[in-house]
């Protein structure tokens, strides 16, 4: 530590004449006039809950409703309720991958239909198989299985779209009414408490 110090003493003798000007230097005596900065109003702020005020919805109940009826969960992220809005998302999700599946396996379905494997022949030499039995996984009820597994997911992808679009469309009805939802454990069983200020 005592070794730093007379170098750091140099340094600082060595640094400090620069900032000072020299003889041989002259201030520049035209100078330019400075330019005004043009004055920019602020946009109008987009109605913020502090201006809308607490019994005010960010959203129409309508408004809510179309948003969530075509992309589910986004009526509710606007309304503040992340977690329904992340329910209803990630059931739209799973819904469509496994519809997605679902596709695939029928298009198998189809395409293997009229395929067969023989089960039971004997070998005799020839090229032809005589009197053999020949089986097909992939038969009609298969098919038709399978279509109305796509069918039922298809139906999941539209159930969910209906009930977000509701469900937002509540939210924004009640957005004036405070809800305080609490759960307790008991040796009994679960207790649920609902507490609605009026």
């Amino acid at each position: 530590m005592l070794r730093l110090i007379p170098r750091a003493l140099l340094v600082l003798a060595l640094v400090a004449p620069v900032g000072a000007p020299l003889a041989a230097q002259q201030r520049d005596s035209v100078t330019a006039k400075p330019v005004p900065a043009p004055i920019i109003k602020p946009a109008a702020p987009i109605s913020p809950l502090t201006q809308r005020g607490r019994f005010t919805p960010p959203l129409t109940p309508k408004r809510a409703f179309l948003y969530s009826s075509l992309l589910p969960g986004f009526g509710q992220s606007r309304l503040d309720r992340g977690t329904s809005g992340a329910l209803f998302a990630s059931i739209e999700l799973a819904a469509i991958v496994m519809m997605r599946r679902s596709q695939m396996d029928l298009r198998e379905a189809r395409r293997y239909q009229i395929d067969t494997l023989p089960a039971q022949y004997l070998v005799s030499g020839d090229s032809v198989i005589k009197n053999g039995v020949f089986t097909n996984g992939f038969t009609r009820d298969l098919v038709r299985t399978r279509r109305l597994h796509v069918e039922d997911w298809i139906a999941v992808v539209a159930f969910n779209h209906l009930f977000a679009g509701a469900d937002a469309f509540v939210a924004a009805q009640l957005w004036d009414v405070p809800i305080e939802l609490s759960a307790y454990p008991r040796p009994s069983g679960a207790v649920f408490a609902v507490t609605v200020r009026f």
